[in-house]
């Protein structure tokens, strides 16, 4: 029991603390936001200009702002995934655990820009607030698939042995 605590706190961790870090980039004024994104697109085209990839400045920094919708809510999808899975292997719930949690994490996730009505410098747009969702929601059922496909296989691997044994 105390062996399966350990990945249910981590995995718990996880999911908040980067949500936490998601709400955070959410509700940031718009001053801080467009200069955070300028300089990691700054800092990402140094090095994709190391290794010969020149992308135009002003549509790389675009594109990074559009998919850092998805891709930091894949990683809360992600986080929040594994610490559902860590928890059904403690107190196995019933089947409708698994898509009440996914459902609660998309509308998470599409909500967390609504706070930007109130925010200096931002605006809400559906469309970003759609990618959250989407970025969480992937993320999530990849986990959510993996774990499946693995105790699927575990449990297979255990029937055919006790079937060779003769129990």
């Amino acid at each position: 029991m105390r062996k399966q605590l350990i990945p249910l706190a981590v995995w718990w961790g996880l999911a908040i603390g980067w949500t936490g870090l998601c709400f955070f980039l959410s509700w940031q004024t718009g001053e801080d936001t467009g200069s955070f994104s300028l300089a990691l697109s700054a800092f990402l085209l140094k090095l994709l200009g190391l290794v010969g990839f020149h992308p135009d400045p002003a549509a790389f920094h675009m594109f990074l702002r559009t998919s850092a919708h998805f891709g930091v809510f894949f990683l809360a999808g992600f986080f929040f995934g594994g610490a559902t899975e860590s928890l059904w292997q403690l107190v196995p719930a019933r089947r409708f655990f698994r898509p009440l949690c996914a459902l609660l994490l998309g509308l998470m996730a599409l909500f967390a820009d609504v706070p930007k009505i109130w925010i200096p410098g931002r605006h809400l747009q559906w469309d970003e607030s759609a990618l959250n969702a989407c970025g969480a929601l992937c993320g999530y059922l990849l986990v959510v698939a993996a774990a499946a496909l693995f105790h699927r296989r575990k449990r297979r691997r255990a029937a055919s042995e006790s079937n060779l044994t003769g129990r």
